[in-house]
């Protein structure tokens, strides 16, 4: 009962009435012209202020929908054709000739050893078999120097020869 009468006493002192503090309207304060929506937005000291755009002006500024940014008005402008002998035609070098077989390498044939493929060649005096990965000039004299066996295809007879980024291909 002691602890019923301590609670109805604490409940008692919060409710006690404590003067609030009042909140200030600024708008009470302002003249009624400046307060008004409707009134006109000159009253107001806006020097040095840039005014904002209408929504009109935004919307007017920003079409609806995206742009295709690869259309032009204009047509893309073509390179001139240059005559051989002018100097847009020298300044370009010139496409690398198509690899070719020396004359002096015959390719005679294919054989398989076990699962390896190999193929027959005669490079000047040198005659013997080349495998898939061989190097001329490095680890084989059979080819030449700087040349590599990219494949072989026993079924169908052929030797592909590679050489920086061109290849050829033999056929028997």
């Amino acid at each position: 009962m002691a602890a019923l009468a301590s609670s109805t006493l604490l409940l008692a002192a919060c409710s006690r009435d404590q003067p609030e503090a009042e909140l200030e309207d600024p708008a009470a304060e302002l003249p009624p012209a400046a307060v008004d929506p409707a009134a006109p937005a000159a009253a107001a000291d806006v020097s040095g202020f840039t005014p904002l755009p209408t929504t009109n002006q935004v919307l007017a500024a920003n079409p609806i929908g995206r742009t295709d940014p690869f259309a032009s008005d204009r047509p893309a402008p073509r390179p001139a054709a240059s005559a051989p002998g002018t100097a847009a035609a020298q300044s370009r070098p010139a496409p690398p000739l198509p690899l070719q077989l020396p004359p002096d390498f015959r390719f005679s044939g294919v054989i398989r050893v076990g699962a390896s493929p190999q193929a027959m060649v005669q490079f000047g005096p040198n005659t013997g078999a080349v495998g898939i990965g061989e190097l001329g000039g490095r680890n084989t004299d059979l080819l030449p120097v700087g040349w590599v066996v990219s494949s072989i295809d026993v079924d169908r007879g052929r030797l592909v020869l590679r050489q920086g980024g061109q290849s050829v291909t033999a056929e028997l």
